[in-house]
């Protein structure tokens, strides 16, 4: 658990890395990255899915500490869909 403590009690700040995921995809990622050697946090960024037990879709974003951003990035970026083609 100490990562746990360096990871909210350091001065290299949290950025966000992606926003709007759905839970499955943002834990997923999440593991991704820690299996890779970089802490991450998934928030749930709806105020009210606390008070209702539910948390709408692609309401999570991922953190990551700012010296690690470079290097997640890199990580999940063949996991980001491409956009369509426009023909």
């Amino acid at each position: 658990m100490r990562w746990l403590r360096r990871f909210f009690y350091s001065d290299d700040p949290l950025v966000k890395l992606v926003g709007s995921l759905a839970e499955p995809e943002a834990e997923m990622w999440r593991e991704l990255l820690a299996n890779e050697g970089i802490p991450a946090m998934a928030k749930n960024m709806d105020a009210l899915s606390a008070a209702y037990g539910a948390s709408p879709a692609n309401s999570f974003d991922l953190f990551v500490r700012e010296s690690d951003l470079e290097r997640a990035q890199v990580l999940l970026a063949p996991q980001e869909p491409e956009e369509d083609p426009v023909y």
